[in-house]
């Protein structure tokens, strides 16, 4: 079998309590475009845009090549590369047709140790694969909504030829060369006893598979609604989480080019906007250090974004875990603003 069953996240992590703050994020997700074709019934988007609107003030739309390039500027004043870019945050990237350009200026201008994009995969054709792959992007991951048409028309809403949509996934394993091809599917988009059959699928086809449990992501949404959970998306059962690490290691970046300190769709804060800033400001900025302090004090519910939000007990790992630490930290960010 040449696919391993391994969760698709980043695995090679460093005890976050120990290294920060940081003087370079370890992340940034730059959203290309908060549109997206699917309507999967876990996510934001099984809402109408009125209710999207209305819940997380929320309008889709794609991110231009000037806003783009400002980010790839902006990327060049920080001490260190990042350790990924990823190409993706609240819609389906291969909506903005750019998106080749986009990883092969983010290659070019070495800012980042590895460029992935998340996709559902459904435009994927060949064309796309061959540019994606001639861009050098070094990791795609596919979001997989069912093993077949009809399952794919329940989760999503889409009419996916399910024969084609594999067509292509083998196409660009294929053709991949030094690309890595991860390929995950939420529980919920599996029928009973499909487990085996979703690896089987993709054993000869991927490098990486993985069956992740679906979580409350989205506030809002009825599927999710009033779920308790012990565990993240990857089955691992855990105490719940105080303090959300994500801030402290990564930004989002929206397609009109506002910024937030991590990558929800629920911008618990606005740290500024790439058009008028600088995000190396941002991420040294007084705003950002607050929001941290926030988070470290046990006053992360306080904001009320973040009271909605499952992420530190969703996608955090164990690395990440920052809830006993808190006090060193604290005095780590009060150096650091004396040196100031």
């Amino acid at each position: 079998m040449a696919s391993e069953i391994k969760p698709i996240y980043g695995t090679e992590r460093i005890k976050l309590s120990k290294v920060i703050p940081l003087k370079t994020p370890f992340s940034i997700f730059v959203f290309p475009t908060t549109y997206c074709n699917f309507k999967c019934v876990y996510c934001a988007h099984s809402l109408a845009l009125d209710a999207m609107k209305k819940t997380y003030d929320f309008v889709p739309e794609n991110m231009s090549m000037e806003t783009y390039g400002k980010f790839i500027h902006q990327m060049k004043k920080f001490p260190d590369k990042l350790k990924m870019l990823c190409l993706m945050g609240q819609g389906e990237p291969l909506i903005n047709k750019d998106i080749p350009v986009m990883v092969k200026m983010a290659k070019d201008a070495e800012i980042a140790e590895r460029v992935e994009i998340i996709s559902n995969g459904s435009l994927l054709d060949k064309t796309m694969s061959d540019r994606l792959i001639e861009a050098g992007l070094d990791t795609l991951r596919i979001s997989l909504q069912g093993l077949n048409s009809k399952k794919y028309k329940d989760i999503c809403g889409a009419n996916i030829n399910f024969d084609d949509f594999m067509d292509n996934i083998r196409y660009f394993y294929a053709h991949k060369n030094n690309t890595n091809l991860f390929v995950k599917i939420m529980d919920v988009c599996l029928e009973e006893g499909e487990e085996e059959k979703f690896y089987r699928l993709f054993e000869d086809c991927s490098d990486r598979m993985y069956i992740e449990k679906m979580l409350p992501a989205y506030d809002g949404v009825e599927i999710t609604k009033n779920m308790k959970v012990e565990y993240d998306r990857y089955g691992r059962k855990h105490e719940k989480r105080n303090v959300c690490p994500l801030p402290f290691y990564m930004l989002g970046i929206f397609p009109n080019g506002d910024v937030e300190p991590c990558d929800t769709i629920y911008k618990p804060i606005v740290l500024g906007n790439i058009n008028n800033s600088e995000l190396i400001d941002m991420w040294n900025g007084e705003k950002l250090r607050e929001f941290w302090k926030l988070q470290l004090k046990g006053n992360r519910l306080q904001n009320d974004k973040c009271k909605v939000c499952c992420a530190p007990d969703d996608v955090s790992h164990p690395e990440d875990v920052l809830d006993d630490d808190v006090e060193e930290i604290l005095k780590r960010l009060e150096t650091m603003e004396s040196n100031i």
